[in-house]
């Protein structure tokens, strides 16, 4: 399977082109062999009977029909204004979105599980044909819902040619449906793009059909393996689970000869979250390509071996996925060298504020967003290094494609370029309509941590002088302007409300900055460095719950950390998530300071979080998706952090905190642990779980800990199939993998989005087919933080073999 994956690599010119689909593995491909029981047909172009749908048209655009009778949604490919309540400078704006819409009495739908379409979508030029298929319900549970996340399903379609759209529908409130609608975005003009585009549907239907897909809850389709789609490490725990599987006995079997290597009986595990067969099969350790099965089950092929063997190919596919979100560059089959006309302007300069790589499927830009994962991409290329040059030398090539936007969106005095909302391709002209402008400020945070990401990266590029000096030097310049700028408006300087540090409390400043002077001194023995990274990380151990929280069944919870030293609120992420950056500082000064007096302190800091995770990890067995931690009853009333925290929100999100609190655990009369987050509008946990898994990683390496290593390993489990719907959620690695919010870009290889959500303020996974954001949305961080939790991986691999050699 390697030597044919690598095939694939060796052709894109090792990731010079985006790599081929595979969709024969994904869950559209399955879908297509469901065996359909019952349907209704609602709309077939040409033909009249009663109950037929009549579209009706509304937004841009027109709607008519072709002489065969096909309904066809026509409009411009942009517009030469924003839409009505758009900004006036276009920010975050597409040129609206053309609709084609028929309406229903409240009809009930509850018998079918599935629609299916048929659409052809004529859109020149355009780099992905992306259309939504909408419901409204006004029935026991409305939809939309007020954040109008559900009941809205985006489809990549192949361009110029008839698409059947199947959507599973199960998971849909449906008693009593208003109106289904067809629409598309009018998303701008790339280099490409024609003048007009068209939608043409001749076919709508409801089926009833085989298959039952599960998209809520815990338990997995009963009589399914439950497993890591890519494999195990042969040294850590190595489980599969079911339901209902027709025996209790499984067999562990070769791919290339079917024979039997391993045999065992399913373990029964009654939790809160189910009744599960669970087949632990740790004790086999040989590296190898292998399948489960139970009686008539059978499980797709995995591997076991080290972490090289096991995470290797998606290594490939996360810097593909990082390679076709570039921006400015001309990726072949997606987009041209797209964005020019994004401007960031700074007293008499403008720059053009493209570079780096799309934040997500929307083709906006963040800094911060191309700064961490350019410094994944370095960590995980000096993990390679001495093993596969290819991988090394492309890793170390991206890594500085977003370098360069580092440098280039710097103006040298302490102000920075670091966002721009765009949702839209431009043409590239600058200083026409379609034009859009970045944003601009000098800010503490974003300079203390860009100054530790330069300082690491200095050290990884010594082979080039020229620019590792220039790197160092300007770590320094930039942790003394973030210095001087701290020294004078502390916490309250905050970045603008869409930027991806604004949920940052006081404790992940502390910690950041902390870890940021670690980097300096570590790379200039300049003991000023030292001191300031010990002074800040004072304050972020005042932060941790270190003599704990008792809790009602008498043990006692610690290691947690809070947002601020008063301890009201607890650091918690529902969206974006830096919890890995507290062990980064606390690892990082105790490394460089191991004779401090405080060193005692830092080490038992990393200790008491390497239990609390372990803790974590006990509520959401058997999965290894770690619980989102622990929460305070009263921490809705803290209105600051509050409204720092959750981001579109009205007065409801108040009430709905007790109500998501009260579905989770509670463990004393102020505390519930929550397995999913709190959260409203922004969901998916994809980045939570992955930054608290490199939280672990770390925490693991530093104390050696094989456990801590399992939980980190543990999330990418989660992400490539051990999760209750069976999918990976990583396109094109695994099997079941999904259709994904590519809105802009569409559907690429190694594409990982924010994440499983929950319904409503329910505290169990929700994973529907629909497709939109935020939660399927493709986001490149989430494929940084995969490249960093997979190098520790290589890490511990790498000092468990010298050990043995020394040994």
């Amino acid at each position: 399977m390697m030597e044919s994956f690598m095939k694939d690599v060796k052709q894109s010119g090792y990731i010079h082109r985006p790599l081929p689909l595979r969709k024969e593995h994904s869950l559209e491909e399955e879908q297509s062999r469901q065996s359909v029981l019952e349907e209704r047909l609602l709309y077939k172009a040409g033909q009249l009977f009663t109950g037929m749908l009549e579209w009706k048209h509304r937004g841009v655009g027109e709607l008519g029909c072709t002489p065969g009778g096909l309904a066809v949604l026509g409009s411009p490919t942009r517009m030469p204004h924003w839409p009505e309540g758009a900004p006036a400078d276009g920010d975050y704006v597409n040129f609206g979105t053309a609709w084609m819409a028929a309406s229903f009495q409240g009809e009930n739908w509850d018998q079918y599980n599935r629609i299916t379409v048929e659409l052809l979508p004529d859109f020149p030029g355009v780099p992905n044909a992306y259309v939504m298929i909408s419901f409204r319900n006004e029935g026991v549970i409305p939809i939309p819902d007020i954040y109008h996340r559900e009941g809205v399903h985006g489809v990549n379609l192949n361009n110029g040619e008839w698409n059947t759209v199947h959507l599973n529908i199960e998971a849909l409130p449906r008693d009593a449906i208003t109106e289904l609608s067809i629409s598309y975005f009018l998303n701008g003009k790339e280099r490409v793009t024609g003048d007009r585009m068209s939608l043409q549907i001749r076919l709508v239907k409801l089926e009833s059909v085989t298959g039952h897909e599960v998209s809520k809850g815990w338990l997995p389709k009963p009589g399914e393996f439950i497993y890591s789609h890519s494999g195990y490490h042969r040294s850590g725990s190595k489980t599969a689970l079911a339901v209902q599987l027709p025996e209790n006995a499984y067999q562990l079997r070769d791919v290339n000869t079917g024979g039997v290597v391993y045999s065992g009986a399913t373990e029964k595990l009654n939790s809160s979250l189910g009744s599960f067969d669970v087949m632990d099969f740790s004790a086999f350790n040989t590296q190898g390509r292998y399948y489960l099965q139970s009686g008539e089950t059978v499980s797709g092929a995995f591997t076991i071996g080290d972490a090289e063997e096991v995470w290797h190919d998606s290594i490939w596919k996360s810097l593909n996925f990082i390679f076709c979100e570039r921006c400015g560059y001309p990726v072949p089959g997606i987009h041209g060298s797209c964005h020019a006309d994004v401007i960031a302007k700074h007293e008499d300069t403008v720059i053009s504020f493209n570079g780096g790589w799309h934040d997500a499927g929307d083709v906006s830009q963040q800094l911060i967003q191309t700064a961490e994962v350019t410094f994944a991409l370095f960590e995980m290329a000096e993990k390679v290094k001495l093993r596969n040059e290819d991988l090394y030398l492309r890793l170390l090539e991206e890594g500085e494609w977003g370098l360069d936007f580092m440098l280039k969106t710097r103006f040298g005095d302490g102000y920075r370029a670091t966002s721009a909302g765009i949702t839209r391709w431009t043409d590239g002209r600058i200083g026409n309509m379609d034009d859009a402008e970045a944003r601009v400020h000098k800010q503490a945070y974003v300079n203390f941590y860009c100054a530790g990401m330069e300082a690491y990266m200095h050290r990884q590029l010594m082979e080039q002088p020229s620019i590792s000096a220039h790197l160092l030097r300007i770590a320094q310049e930039d942790f003394q302007y973030a210095l001087e700028q701290f020294e004078q408006h502390g916490f309250d300087e905050k970045p603008i409300f869409w930027e991806h540090t604004y949920q940052t409390s006081e404790s992940l400043y502390m910690a950041t900055a902390s870890w940021a002077a670690s980097m300096l001194y570590e790379a200039t023995g300049n003991t000023r460095y030292a001191d300031k990274a010990a002074e800040f990380i004072a304050y972020v151990l005042e932060c941790q719950e270190q003599e704990g929280i008792r809790l009602d069944e008498g043990t006692i919870l610690a290691g947690f950390f809070y947002r601020h030293p008063d301890k009201r609120v607890v650091q918690h992420f529902n969206h974006q998530a830096r919890e890995h950056l507290y062990l980064m500082a606390l690892a990082a000064v105790h490394k460089t300071q191991p004779s401090h007096p405080d060193a005692e302190k830092w080490l038992e800091a990393i200790r008491l979080y390497g239990a609390y995770v372990k803790s974590l990890a006990v509520y959401t067995l058997p999965y290894p998706m770690l619980a989102s931690g622990v929460y305070h009853t009263e921490e809705h009333l803290d209105e600051r952090s509050f409204g720092y925290q959750h981001l579109l929100t009205d007065h409801r999100a108040t009430e709905d905190y007790i109500e998501q609190l009260k579905n989770g655990v509670k463990l004393n009369d102020s505390y519930y642990l929550k397995r999913f987050p709190v959260w409203f509008s922004f969901k998916g946990n994809n980045a939570i779980i992955m930054s608290a898994g490199k939280a672990a990683s770390i925490a693991g390496l530093y104390l050696n800990d094989r456990k801590l290593l399992d939980i980190a390993e543990g999330q990418l489990h989660w992400i490539v199939g051990k999760n209750p719907f069976g999918q990976s959620l990583m396109y094109g690695e695994g099997y079941r993998y999904a259709q994904q919010y590519a809105v802009l870009g569409g559907e690429m290889t190694g594409e990982i989005p924010v994440g499983v959500q929950t319904f409503g303020n329910e505290d169990e996974p929700y994973w529907p087919q629909f497709n939109n954001a935020t939660y399927k949305e493709v986001w490149t961080g989430n494929a940084g933080k995969w490249l960093s939790i997979v190098a520790d991986l290589y890490e511990m691999d790498f000092k468990n073999k010298a050990f043995r050699w020394e040994g």
